[in-house]
């Protein structure tokens, strides 16, 4: 979420029960905050304190569990049908009931949830951690709730300490994958795909003596500081607070699959003849495909990817990707820089960035634009919800004019975070930039042509590299 909400929602639902003031909501929300911070830091020492520090505050006393306890099932029935109004009624009767069950107040929230209604799911999440700050079942609740409102950063902090609070981590990181894959929103995906990609560095908790989680029905760098070794950004002091906020976002982001050697980037030599096509681009592609990260508001904002064009740094990418951006970090395999938008521009959607990154290559871009690109194998290279380095294959479908731009139709699968990547054909060069796809259909994806990208003029052609299409596929 971009702003913090105010309190009056809670205040509220909790009023008649004097479960808690806006001064104690406050308190509560800090640590809880502290927690999803130390979380995307993978700080888990700082995760602990803070959870520590919840346990010890004093607790309410238990109101008539008997009561409670019917109108909780009576609440669950009406969830699992997914009749969640009456499920909602059901379960503010068990809250009133007994406020200080975890349980009755998690479910309360996921029901919140799933009627959209954020604050409110929000601010219960808050007030169950409080009564029992281990329970994974209400941290996946809250990762959901900062999705669903585009709070990529928060959600993945929660969804992180879902896992590592998780009864059973393995089900939990199931969870996440079908989030990641299922769901409609786009800070609820991106954020599970995240926290995926730093499971492995997150240690199973300790034991603790909180109720069992429950399980909710479902109906979907610079690094900071010395030691950044290769880093093309040189050490900052922490007085800079642009610079610091840009090293702690790349800092925050997984690692490609595939490592990428510090030394200077390089031609690699012919493979042997048996050597798989796909595997000789990937391997050359990876150095020179790079990630954008962009920020706003002191804040990570959005990922895309970008490639580099020329050996002195220049980066082409979508004008789309970096449009709402305060500033700016790429990170092409293991090099990072901020960047600055050099020139950008609506039709063709593109803009151009540069960096500090030297290199000994750069792509090649191909200017021819006829039938005879059709069919041919072309293979993706991008960054789909900051998953780096993700390869993808298929063929140029068709070639198609929008509004005066030339494009190639694609039927390699692209997704959010693939924009402004290159498309390659067998030869290594490049023969478009993704930029869209069709949610109709069946990969239904399109890319700028490489040749509208050259007529387009963004930057000295001495400065790049170009050739035609060669006559074998």
């Amino acid at each position: 979420m971009k702003t913090r909400w105010a309190l009056p929602a809670l205040l509220l639902i909790l009023a008649s029960t004097a479960a808690i003031s806006a001064g104690q909501y406050e308190k509560l929300d800090y640590y809880i905050q502290q927690m999803i911070t130390a979380a995307v830091a993978k700080d888990q020492a700082s995760v602990q304190t803070f959870r520590e520090q919840l346990d010890n505050l004093p607790r309410r006393e238990p109101g008539d569990s008997a009561q409670a306890r019917s109108f909780r099932q009576q609440g669950l029935d009406r969830l699992t049908r997914n009749n969640f109004k009456e499920a909602l009624a059901a379960f503010r009767q068990a809250f009133i009931a007994d406020p200080a069950d975890p349980d009755i107040a998690g479910q309360l929230s996921l029901t919140y949830l799933r009627l959209r209604r954020l604050k409110e799911a929000e601010r219960l999440a808050v007030y169950t951690l409080s009564l029992a700050p281990g329970q994974s079942a209400t941290w996946f609740t809250l990762g959901e709730v900062y999705g669903q409102a585009g709070d990529v950063q928060r959600a993945v902090g929660a969804f992180a300490n879902a896992y590592r609070f998780a009864p059973d981590p393995a089900q939990l990181a199931g969870q996440l994958r079908e989030l990641a894959t299922t769901d409609a929103a786009d800070g609820v995906r991106i954020g599970a795909l995240q926290a995926l990609q730093s499971l492995q560095a997150i240690p199973p908790a300790p034991a603790a003596p909180d109720p069992p989680a429950f399980t909710p029905p479902r109906p979907t760098s610079p690094e900071t500081g010395a030691g950044a070794a290769g880093s093309a950004i040189e050490p900052l002091s922490g007085s800079n607070p642009l610079i610091h906020s840009l090293k702690q976002g790349l800092a925050h982001l997984g690692k490609p699959s595939t490592p990428v050697p510090s030394t200077t980037i390089a031609r690699s030599p012919e493979p042997a003849e048996s050597d798989n096509p796909g595997q000789r681009i990937y391997r050359r592609s990876l150095p020179l495909t790079c990630l954008i990260v962009t920020f706003r508001n002191g804040k990570t904002d959005n990922l895309g990817t970008g490639l580099l064009a020329s050996t002195d740094g220049l980066v082409l990418t979508n004008d789309h990707v970096v449009e709402k951006a305060d500033n700016l970090a790429v990170k092409c395999g293991d090099r990072e820089s901020v960047a600055k938008v050099r020139r950008r521009g609506k039709a063709p959607d593109l803009a151009l960035l540069s960096t500090t990154i030297n290199s000994a290559d750069s792509f090649v871009l191909n200017e021819t634009y006829s039938q005879d690109l059709v069919g041919r194998d072309i293979f993706v290279i991008g960054n789909p919800y900051g998953l780096e380095g993700t390869f993808s294959t298929g063929v140029i479908s068709g070639l198609r004019e929008i509004d005066g731009v030339r494009y190639i139709q694609i039927s390699a699968p692209i997704s959010p975070g693939n924009s402004g990547g290159p498309v390659i054909l067998r030869d290594g060069t490049v023969i478009g930039i993704t930029t869209m796809g069709l949610k109709v259909g069946q990969n239904l994806n399109f890319a700028i042509a490489a040749a509208e990208v050259i007529a387009a003029g963004f930057f000295d052609p001495g400065r790049m590299k170009s050739q035609p299409l060669k006559n074998k596929p």
